[in-house]
């Protein structure tokens, strides 16, 4: 009587306080998910007041299908228990739990509840191969991976996967887990397609500026013509100097003579090399490529 009354205490909770599923705007059709999962919710409420429970959790379990929600799951597993569908009941609970915006009062019942349950059952897991799909008792058709309970006992189980469907026996033992390995290959991941190798875009080397080298080379001839100027007119100066002392002795001075000798040929030949220099520069200046970017 205790746990009967704490299951229909923990119904009353849910029914009482669980938010119903979001309400679509009044203008869309009465056929919307929404809409329908409302109308299954709604008919599971009236199937459990009725006493009618498997028929409550039936209906409880398409409104969560149309709508997901912790408290539709609750719901759905109280009703089973009812029913007296401890396997089923179980499997609810854990998926109610299994969201992590169930209420804290129904989440300390199902916890209780399955705890309770567990004893009696035996927990199922499958984990591969993804793709496949499991039917065996009241589970019909589930996708991998996939966590249940069952009742002791043996069971055949089918998978389809890829198409192939396969039978195979089952052993549940109450109280222990059971990890079940379907004996299919997983697919290959495909293999990733040869990196091709692309020689690196390297742009070739700019041509040889020659018009600015040439350039370059003019106006360095340019600049030595005018330091060579400069050494004439500094070496013409000395030279004069010397001469004007010669003339002073009374043309009598050999060594202002020498001197003044020596300064007019310096003179003379930086005069040339300025010249030559200061031309050379200036055509090469003149004839050099314009460069165009």
């Amino acid at each position: 009587m205790r746990c009967r009354a704490a299951i229909a205490w923990g119904l009353a909770l849910a029914l009482s306080t669980a938010p119903a599923p979001a309400v679509e705007p009044q203008s869309q059709p009465n056929s919307s998910p929404t809409e329908l999962a409302r109308q299954r919710f709604r008919e599971a409420t009236d199937a459990y007041r009725d006493g009618r429970y498997s028929a409550a959790a039936s209906l409880f379990e398409a409104a969560d299908r149309l709508a997901p929600h912790p408290s539709t799951r609750y719901n759905a597993a109280t009703a089973w228990e009812q029913a007296g569908e401890a396997a089923r009941a179980a499997t609810g609970y854990e998926a109610a739990l299994a969201t992590e915006t169930l209420d804290a009062g129904r989440r300390k019942v199902a916890e209780e509840r399955l705890t309770s349950l567990r004893q009696g059952l035996g927990k199922i897991r499958v984990q591969r191969p993804l793709g496949a799909f499991v039917t065996v008792d009241h589970v019909q058709h589930i996708p991998v991976p996939t966590t249940f309970y069952l009742l002791p006992g043996t069971y055949e189980l089918e998978v389809d996967y890829q198409g192939k469907t396969s039978q195979s026996a089952l052993t549940i033992l109450a109280g222990r887990d059971h990890e079940v390995k379907l004996d299919f290959p997983e697919p290959q991941a495909a293999a990733p397609p040869p990196v091709k190798m692309v020689e690196p875009n390297v742009p070739p080397a700019p041509p040889v500026d020659t018009g600015i080298t040439q350039r370059t080379w003019g106006w360095v001839g340019i600049g030595a013509g005018v330091a060579l100027s400069g050494a004439a007119i500094i070496l013409g100066t000395r030279a004069l100097s010397a001469r004007d002392r010669f003339v002073a002795s009374g043309n009598t001075d050999a060594d202002a003579r020498s001197e003044a000798s020596d300064l007019r040929l310096a003179t003379n030949v930086a005069w040339a090399g300025a010249t030559a220099a200061g031309v050379a520069g200036l055509v090469l200046v003149l004839t050099a490529p314009t460069v165009e970017f």
